[in-house]
């Protein structure tokens, strides 16, 4: 059986020129509120666990970055890492999935100059 899916809004950008072989920053935001599970809401009840665990970027089907994340990220996580473009172009694929084995992903091609 299929994980279910879990579809959250996701703002990939890359900053730098847009060329073959040229070095970029991309910048990932991920809206997921990460809830610890250590929280509790105005009325005393514990507000449940709900982060993400698992994140991947793979660039035309190679893995080029992975993390594990956990209670000590911060709701709406962003992340950075440097890049440097492939002369063939492609597509960046970013799949994650939360504590509760959701899963989703979203996808961005990669249009040079």
């Amino acid at each position: 059986m299929a994980n279910p899916s879990l579809q959250i809004p996701v703002r990939l950008t890359l900053a730098g020129p847009m060329r073959a072989h040229s070095d970029v920053e991309v910048r990932l935001m991920l809206g997921h509120d990460m809830e610890t599970g250590f929280r509790h809401d105005s009325s005393g009840v514990r507000v449940p666990k709900n982060i993400l665990e698992t994140l991947t970027i793979k660039l035309n089907q190679t893995l080029i970055f992975e993390a594990t994340l956990g209670t000590g990220m911060s709701a709406n996580p962003m992340l950075f890492f440097p890049l440097t473009l492939p002369p063939e172009g492609g597509t960046l694929v970013v799949t994650w999935m939360d504590d509760q084995g959701r899963s989703g992903s979203m996808r961005k091609l990669l249009v040079y100059e």
